[in-house]
C-alpha cells in the first residue's frame, strides 16, 4: 500500500476480523516506513532530504528481505508461509515472490499494481480522459479552460479526480466528475475545500510532506518508474491518476532523471518457475491496475487463478457482499484444487465480469 498505513502496531486483530478469521495466524511486519532512525538517516540537520539514499533505504528489496527475515525468524530457514496483499501490498507479494517464491504456499493479491507489464504492453491505465470524453464531447473544452484558468495548481485538479475514485459509486462517477468540474471553473474554493476534506486530501499533503512521507515516494516512484520514457504531461489533456503519482514523487524522479539513482524493477521470470497457488483478483473497471495487465500478471504463474470481477479497484462489489473477504479465506485456507474452494467460487460467478455480457453500471 502506497500510503503505508495499514500495518501498524495495534491494528492486526483488527485486520484479522476485517480480512480472515480465527483459524489464520495473521502476522504483521511494522515495516522500515515505521523506523524513525532510518528517516533521520536520509535526512540531514537542516531537515534536507537526501533522496538517493532514501531510495536505496526504503527500496522494495530492502521491504522483501524484512519480510524473509521474519519468516526465517518465525518458521526458521526453510519454513513456509502464505501471503495477502492489495494495490502496492499486492506488487510487494509478487516482488516477494520473485526472490523468494520458494517458500510461500499460496499467495493472494487485489488489483495489485504493476506497471512494469503495462509499459511492456503499451498499455494506458489512466482511462480517465477517454472515457469520460468519450461520455461528455464538451468535457475536454471546459477542462482546457480551467487549465488556461490558472484557478488552481495543476496538481491540485489531478488529485481531486484521483481521488474521486475512492469515494463515488462506479455508476455516479461522470455526474460526480462533472459537477467537480463546474465547481473549479466557478471558482468555487469554499466547495473544492470541502472536496479536499471530503477524500481525504487536505490530510493525505499533510502526510506525505512530514518524514512519515519519505518511504511513501519511494513507493510511488517505484509505482512509476516503468512508465516515465513514455510519460508526458499534456496542457490539454488530463490523466489523474498518472499525473497524481508524477507529482508526488517528483523530487525522486528529478534524482532519477540526474542519475543519482539506479533502481530495480522486478523481474517477471522466476515467477515462471514457483509453485506456489497464485489467485489474482482483478476489477474490470479498475482506474488503478488495468484489467488487461492483470492477466498478463497471473499468467507468468504456472499455479494461478484470476478472476475478473465486475468491480473498481477497492472491489466495492465483491466486499458489500462478503464475497471478498470469503474468496481470500477460502483459497488461502483450501487452495484452487480442494472442491471447497471450487464450489465456493461458483457462487462468484454472477460478479464475474463476461465480456458482451453487461457491464458495470455507468460504462
Amino acid at each position: 500500500d502506497a500510503q503505508q498505513f495499514y500495518v501498524r502496531k495495534g491494528a492486526i486483530s483488527q485486520l484479522q476480523n476485517s480480512l480472515f478469521d480465527s483459524t489464520f495466524n495473521v502476522i504483521g511486519i511494522i515495516g522500515r516506513n515505521n523506523n524513525s532512525d532510518l528517516k533521520n538517516l536520509v535526512t540531514d540537520d537542516s531537515r534536507t532530504i537526501n533522496w538517493p539514499e532514501a531510495g536505496k533505504v526504503f527500496s522494495w528489496q530492502q521491504y522483501v528481505n524484512d519480510i524473509d527475515a521474519v519468516r526465517k525468524k518465525l518458521f526458521g530457514e526453510r519454513g513456509k508461509v502464505s501471503l495477502y496483499g492489495q494495490s502496492g501490498g499486492g506488487l510487494l507479494v509478487h516482488q516477494y515472490l520473485s526472490i523468494y517464491g520458494r517458500f510461500v504456499d499460496r499467495a493472494f493479491t487485489g488489483a495489485s499494481v504493476d506497471y512494469s507489464l503495462d509499459s511492456e504492453s503499451g498499455i494506458n491505465h489512466d482511462r480517465f480522459w477517454m472515457e469520460t470524453c468519450e461520455h461528455d464531447t464538451t468535457f475536454a473544452t471546459r477542462v482546457s479552460l480551467l487549465m488556461e484558468s490558472n484557478l488552481f495548481p495543476r496538481e491540485l485538479v489531478a488529485m481531486l479526480f484521483q481521488r474521486q475514485n475512492f469515494f463515488v459509486q462506479t455508476e455516479s462517477l461522470f455526474s460526480e466528475r462533472n459537477k467537480l468540474l463546474d465547481h473549479l471553473l466557478m471558482n468555487d474554493t469554499a466547495t473544492i475545500n470541502d472536496y479536499k476534506s471530503k477524500y481525504q486530501i487536505s490530510d493525505i499533503l499533510s502526510f506525505i510532506d512530514s518524514p512519515d512521507g519519505i518511504p511513501v515516494k519511494v513507493r510511488l516512484f517505484e509505482f512509476i518508474l516503468p512508465l516515465l520514457n513514455d510519460l508526458k504531461i499534456e496542457a490539454d489533456k488530463l490523466q489523474p491518476d498518472l499525473e497524481n503519482l508524477y507529482f508526488s514523487c517528483l523530487p525522486l524522479i528529478n534524482a532519477y532523471n540526474e542519475n543519482l539513482i539506479e533502481p530495480v524493477m522486478i523481474d517477471h521470470r522466476p515467477l515462471h518457475l514457483v509453485e506456489t497457488e497464485v489467485f489474482v483478483l482483478s476489477g474490470r473497471w479498475d482506474h488503478t491496475a488495468d484489467y488487461r495487465s492483470q492477466i498478463a500478471l497471473a499468467s507468468t504463474y504456472r499455479n494461478h487463478c484470476l478472476f475478473m470481477a465486475d468491480d473498481n479497484h477497492t472491489f466495492t462489489s465483491l466486499k458489500s457482499n462478503g464475497l471478498y473477504k470469503k474468496m481470500l479465506i477460502t483459497f488461502l485456507k483450501y487452495g484452487k484444487k480442494d472442491i471447497r474452494f471450487r464450489d465456493f467460487m461458483k457462487s462468484c460467478e454472477p460478479y464475474r465480469w463476461k465480456e458482451g455480457a453487461g457491464s458495470c453500471p455507468g460504462r
